[in-house]
């Protein structure tokens, strides 16, 4: 009996065998896995590259609530104003706490004396606005355009990293770290990357400011308050530095050639 056991023909043992069978359930478990990834990963690209949200007004809406404001303050604060055409229009002493204005247009607007505070603009839209003395608290403006702007007299701190502020009037502008509120974020002004080609920053108060990378080629600095600002690799090429203050200020990889008034800066390596 024994003999005719060992005899008998053996089934084909690959389909039986347990570690066949785990091997399988593996590779099916991984390839559920590789496809729930590239699910997840496609639902990121699909919202990372999705169009900005819908307003809430018109630019029709916001015309007539600027008209019915006449003397009084135009409240438009926490209002989303996303890639609305407000170029042109008059926004003075305009209330835009935490208002969202990405990717708006507005191009020659008049925001004096505006309050911004907590304002979204990435990637807005505002040659030769005029922003003298307004409060730009906690905004964020990356990659916004500000070339020609007139932000003279104005309170800005937050993200404007990428922002391009070429010609820009920024003359006694208060751009200074808040130290009472290091809790927040950012406490400082952020302008990593940022184009200040030809700007006017006599006056201005760049304390602790974060410039990393920035271009200041012919920027006027006259009198600037420069100390403790990170000026890392930023190219400050025939800039006018005089009077300038730059005690304690990083400046490893920064390109200071032809600088203009550097007998009167403070804190220039020589």
């Amino acid at each position: 009996m024994e003999g005719t056991r060992a005899q008998r023909p053996r089934r084909s043992g690959a389909q039986y065998r347990p570690e066949h069978t785990e091997a399988g359930h593996a590779g099916g478990c991984h390839a559920v896995r590789k496809t729930a990834v590239r699910l997840i990963v496609a639902v990121f690209v699909l919202l990372w590259l999705a169009p900005v949200g819908a307003a809430d007004l018109s630019r029709e809406d916001v015309v007539a609530l600027l008209a019915e404001a006449e003397e009084d303050r135009p409240d438009l604060s926490n209002r989303d104003l996303s890639a609305l055409d407000l170029s042109a229009l008059d926004f003075r002493g305009a209330d835009l706490f935490a208002a969202k204005l990405d990717a708006a247009d507005l191009t020659n607007a008049n925001l004096a004396g505006a309050n911004l505070t907590r304002a979204l603009l990435r990637g807005a839209k505002l040659p030769g606005a005029k922003l003298s003395g307004a409060n730009l608290f906690a905004v964020v403006m990356d990659g916004a355009d500000l070339t020609d702007a007139d932000l003279s007299g104005s309170r800005i701190v937050g993200a404007m990293n990428g922002a391009n502020l070429t010609g820009a009037n920024l003359e006694k502008a208060d751009m200074g770290a808040d130290m009472a509120n290091q809790g927040m974020v950012p406490a400082r002004l952020e302008l990593e990357g940022a184009i200040l080609d030809g700007a006017n920053l006599s006056g201005s108060n760049l304390v602790h400011a974060v410039m990393r990378f920035s271009k200041l080629r012919g920027a006027r600095l006259t009198a600037a308050r420069l100390m403790w600002a990170d000026l890392s690799g930023a190219d400050l090429t025939g800039a006018e530095v005089a009077q300038a203050d730059f005690t304690n200020a990083q400046l490893g990889g920064a390109v200071l050639g032809d600088l203009r008034g550097t007998d009167s800066a403070v804190g220039l390596a020589d």
